[in-house]
């Protein structure tokens, strides 16, 4: 199945609605695309993964240096609507630093309002008024390059 991502927005936000396989023979297509979605200026990016039937780790480390590139910018990536198999991964790689999970499009949207989701539907507990960016473990499998690396 080939990939194919439609963007639109939701006030400052941009919403890239992914379709299809990721892995890595897309992963630099994948960039280029997210990398335009950056370079429009958003407040923030919701990657509604709703519509993915697979991603590999080499695609979720790309989302990650995503958010980490708009973060450097004062923007936030967030994800919406990923499998448990993607939070898990998320969770156990500590990408979920850099792109909290939410239920669906509409919960990423409003984000500091909401906990973010880990693996298997449990919500994280994070005390009011705090950051909602989940932190992973660390691991050997970073999530993407530092903000001086980018």
């Amino acid at each position: 199945m080939d990939a194919d991502i439609n963007v639109r927005r939701a006030g400052g936000v941009a919403v890239a609605v992914l379709h299809g396989d990721y892995d890595l023979d897309n992963s630099a297509a994948l960039h280029t695309e997210l990398l335009d979605v950056l370079r429009s200026r958003p407040s923030g990016i919701v990657l509604d993964l709703s519509e993915v039937a697979f991603c590999d780790l080499t695609c979720l480390r790309t989302m990650a240096g995503i958010g980490h590139r708009a973060a450097a910018v004062g923007a936030w990536v967030r994800v919406a609507g990923a499998s448990a198999m993607v939070r898990r991964m998320l969770e156990v790689t500590g990408m979920s630093a850099s792109l909290p999970a939410f239920p669906d499009v509409e919960l990423a949207l409003r984000g500091s309002r909401i906990r973010p989701m880990l693996p298997g539907g449990r919500v994280v507990s994070v005390p009011a008024g705090s950051d909602t960016r989940v932190t992973g473990r660390a691991n050997s499998l970073s999530a993407a390059p530092t903000p001086t690396e980018v």
